[in-house]
């Protein structure tokens, strides 16, 4: 009676126990991947849409089931990076070195695919910091070929033109190499030589020049307004003048007139 009694409750327990390890082994390969990351799965081959067969398959911010022993995963993570880039000495049209700083925040790019698919081949297995020093360096060679298209003026008056112009040049760089340019900020542009700050000089004494011209030619409009309408208004006094002086004419010969009549009505009465 014990001996039939253990027998179910070994296979019980063996059942439990193979119930668990599937249950591991189903866990151990589910490959839950969240928004911010991406993973890829290496080992058999695949087609893309252009045709292209490649040896992975990628999933972002999903969940998927790698087969055992055939498949192994990586992880990239798609999260922004802020990189900070400063070249000093870089020429400008006209010769002229300049100091710039800036700013960018740049992420692995998720899509399109072909962009992804570059990041993959370029950068999976990689550690952050080369990853990063990989773009920081990629915008500093684009910083200096754009700075040597543009005048210190244009660099320095138009920031956000030169942000755009570089901002076009190392997105297709960057694109090549895996990376999206999220935004890029021109936060400081300087030169040892004192250029900038002879313009700068330039343009403020230009300034007060032109401040003073029109503040002068304000007041001169001013004056001339004022003799105009001083002369406007001695025009009409004279015009008022004139007016009283004719009145006064006729009155005058009125009157005479009227003395006259009146003599001559007196004479007639005594006749």
């Amino acid at each position: 009676m014990p001996e039939a009694f253990l027998a179910p409750a070994a296979i019980a327990v063996v059942l439990i126990v193979a119930a668990m390890a599937a249950v591991a082994t189903i866990k151990a390969l589910i490959v839950i991947v969240p928004p911010n990351r991406a993973a890829v799965i290496t080992g058999r081959n695949r087609r893309l849409s252009d045709g292209q067969q490649v040896g992975y398959r990628s999933v972002i911010g999903g969940r998927t089931i790698r087969v055992p022993i055939v498949e192994t995963v990586q992880h990239m993570n798609l999260e922004t990076f802020p990189i900070e880039i400063s070249v000093s000495n870089a020429f400008s049209k006209g010769n002229i070195p300049l100091t710039v700083e800036a700013i960018a925040n740049v992420k692995l790019a998720s899509d399109p695919e072909p962009v992804f698919n570059n990041a993959v081949e370029r950068l999976l297995g990689k550690t952050e910091g080369e990853i990063r020093t990989l773009a920081k360096d990629t915008l500093m060679g684009n910083l200096r070929g754009v700075l040597a298209t543009l005048t210190p003026e244009e660099v320095n008056e138009d920031r956000l033109g030169f942000a755009k112009a570089l901002a076009e040049d190392a997105g297709e760089d960057l694109a090549a190499l895996g990376f999206h340019l999220d935004v890029l900020k021109i936060q400081n542009v300087s030169d040892e030589r004192g250029y900038l700050e002879a313009i700068g000089r330039k343009k403020a004494a230009e300034a007060v020049r032109d401040a003073e011209i029109a503040e002068a030619d304000a007041e001169a409009d001013t004056r001339q307004a004022q003799a105009s309408a001083r002369k406007r208004a001695e025009v009409l006094e004279a015009s008022a003048n004139i007016d009283i002086a004719e009145a006064n004419n006729e009155l005058r010969v009125r009157k005479a007139q009227l003395d006259q009549d009146g003599q001559i009505a007196e004479r007639t009465a005594l006749v």
